[in-house]
């Protein structure tokens, strides 16, 4: 009896021991992961100097050699590095090109072509205020019949009234009319034209050289029968004659006519 007794509180005390011993699972599910961020950042750092010390050591080791198409062109990086910084210039930035030909040039905008010529106005007139700066030129003066000296041009008169009545009958120009262009293209015989070149009608017959003036004079009459026949028709007189000529192709210069008839008038070129 004593025996069981025993035997039975040994097993009440051994079933109290077990109730109050937690579970292992509870005890393992309330552990907490603790981490290191100082020990875990020399590590890393450590790391990644012994990658960084290998990587030199192997550059320092190894012996580079270019492609082959960059020693065909002689290329290298500092060549290569200029050629990408002029490509990225030029495809970022607008630039533009003026090809000047002469004082005026070419390919200007109108606004830039005034500027211009403002500002070369300016620098001459600034030039010609300053001691021993140089004067503006002075406009050529304006064609008058009076600058045409009385002397020369009678003599010159003298030299052609026959030649010019010849030309008359022969292709119905007026002699008043011939000899008035003759004066005014060739100066009366004195432009450089007329001595270098026997030359005396530059207008029709440009950059022409005669043996002598008479040649110079037939060729000028050919050269407007061919090309005005149609003034054949006007020679009744040479006012008539100098008013077609002024519808034709002659001269482009509009005081043309004007100014024969002022010659005409002046040096009575009509009582030849």
């Amino acid at each position: 009896m004593l025996c069981v007794t025993v035997v039975a509180r040994l097993q009440k005390v051994n079933g109290m021991s077990r109730s109050s011993t937690p579970p292992a699972s509870r005890a393992g599910q309330e552990k907490v992961l603790n981490i290191n961020w100082r020990l875990l950042g020399r590590r890393l750092r450590s790391r990644a100097g012994q990658y960084a010390s290998s990587a030199r050591h192997r550059a320092g080791q190894t012996e580079y050699i270019p492609p082959v198409w960059m020693s065909r062109l002689h290329l290298t990086w500092f060549r290569l590095g200029l050629i990408g910084l002029t490509v990225f210039v030029f495809t970022q930035k607008q630039i533009d090109f003026t090809f000047t030909i002469g004082s005026e040039g070419v390919g200007l905008t109108d606004e830039r072509a005034a500027a211009s010529a403002v500002a070369v106005s300016d620098h001459t007139s600034a030039l010609s205020m300053l001691p021993g700066g140089s004067p503006a030129a002075a406009p050529a003066p304006a064609w008058s019949v009076d600058r045409l000296d009385a002397v020369t041009v009678r003599a010159y008169v003298d030299r052609f009234a026959r030649v010019a009545r010849t030309e008359e009958e022969k292709f119905a120009i007026p002699a008043a009319a011939k000899l008035a262009m003759a004066i005014l293209e060739s100066e009366a015989g004195e432009s450089r034209y007329a001595r270098e070149d026997n030359n005396h009608f530059s207008v029709a017959t440009p950059r022409h050289r005669f043996d002598n003036a008479w040649s110079s004079w037939r060729a000028h009459s050919q050269s407007i029968a061919d090309r005005f026949p149609e003034l054949a028709d006007e020679a009744v007189n040479y006012q008539q004659w100098i008013a077609a000529l002024a519808k034709t192709e002659y001269s482009r210069d509009a005081r043309y006519p004007a100014r024969l008839l002022q010659i005409i008038e002046r040096f009575g070129l009509d009582r030849i």
